[in-house]
């Protein structure tokens, strides 16, 4: 039902990535977010006990810009944790990447357009 897989990629912090199966039940995915809701008050309470709780303000999204170089985006996390509530870690990294496209090579004509149009 889970499957854990240890994060070396994700910028300077390590973590854990946990995969949720589609199938997996309400009742159950309240218990998880509880728990996670649970263990991330406790790790904000242990990193200020140390003073640094500034570590757990950023967090980034990896994007890999048209010259081949990648680059960091650094957003919210509470922000990236919203938007995971309704959309696939893949659908955000998708959405991120069409943004970063769209800045990189900018189209400034009509939004709307017959796309059938002879």
């Amino acid at each position: 039902m889970f499957e854990c897989e240890d994060d070396k990629s994700f910028g300077s912090v390590q973590g854990e990535i946990v995969s949720i199966s589609d199938e997996t039940d309400d009742t159950m995915l309240a218990e998880l977010q509880d728990l996670y809701d649970t263990l991330q008050d406790e790790l904000e309470q242990l990193l200020e006990q140390r003073d640094e709780g500034l570590m757990m303000n950023a967090a980034g999204m990896e994007v890999k810009l048209k010259d081949g170089s990648l680059c960091t985006l650094r957003v919210s996390p509470d922000v990236v944790t919203r938007i995971l509530t309704v959309l696939e870690f893949d659908e955000l990294q998708a959405f991120i990447e069409n943004i970063a496209r769209s800045v990189e090579e900018p189209d400034s004509g009509h939004f709307c357009h017959n796309v059938n149009k002879d």
